[in-house]
């Protein structure tokens, strides 16, 4: 793929004025970006290269233009821990944390992020995890930009004991709180599930 044609598909996807940021970035470690179909248990990932092969960021292709641009960055720093130090350190430990907050300094700016991405980045940036979608104040922050279905609501403003289904089609109903997941019975299988209460859910009426 020639450079402009990529340019191009990031400026899709990516805030303004972080297109050319990220694409300096794929042609100087040779990335495959793959954009993907939404995928309910992960917003990205990165694979490293096999003999022969080029390193794999995938992001799906549903999300915001600021999650697009905070899972890219997440999954960069991946890439370059494993360029530094390969499998000898834990993929979500001190190091990975340390190039996730230098490779995404440059994008903390008035002119690509909002004011209130920017202060709920900089507040995850002491301390991140192993996704975004685990620290509730950044993700909630994100989703507020989402173009989704206003009866799309989070499984923890469900109230409990009632029904809910997941966009996979599985109904639940809501029991009880356990940390940051839920106890949630499945309706056709009667099974227990600890579900995430930041999951994206429809209330069955």
């Amino acid at each position: 793929m020639a450079n402009s044609e990529l340019l191009v598909i990031l400026q899709k996807y990516l805030p303004e004025g972080s297109a050319d940021y990220a694409h300096d970035i794929l042609w100087k470690y040779g990335i495959q970006l793959r954009i993907k179909k939404p995928r309910a248990t992960k917003l990205g990932d990165y694979r490293p290269p096999q003999p022969g092969e080029a390193h794999r960021i995938s992001i799906n292709k549903d999300l915001n233009k600021y999650a697009f641009l905070v899972t890219f960055l997440h999954e960069t720093a991946h890439l370059i821990n494993f360029e530094k130090r390969g499998f000898k350190v834990q993929p979500h430990g001190l190091e990975w944390k340390q190039e996730f907050q230098v490779v995404t300094k440059p994008m903390l700016h008035e002119t690509i992020l909002p004011i209130d991405v920017q202060n709920a980045l900089h507040r995850y940036l002491k301390n991140p995890k192993a996704s975004s979608c685990t620290d509730p104040f950044l993700f909630k922050t994100l989703r507020n930009y989402d173009d989704r279905p206003d009866h799309m609501v989070l499984v923890e403003s469900v109230p409990m004991q009632t029904l809910f289904k997941t966009k996979d089609g599985r109904v639940f109903r809501k029991l009880e709180k356990m940390r940051s997941r839920y106890r949630c019975v499945e309706n056709q299988t009667g099974k227990i599930y600890l579900v995430p209460g930041l999951l994206e859910v429809e209330i069955v009426i």
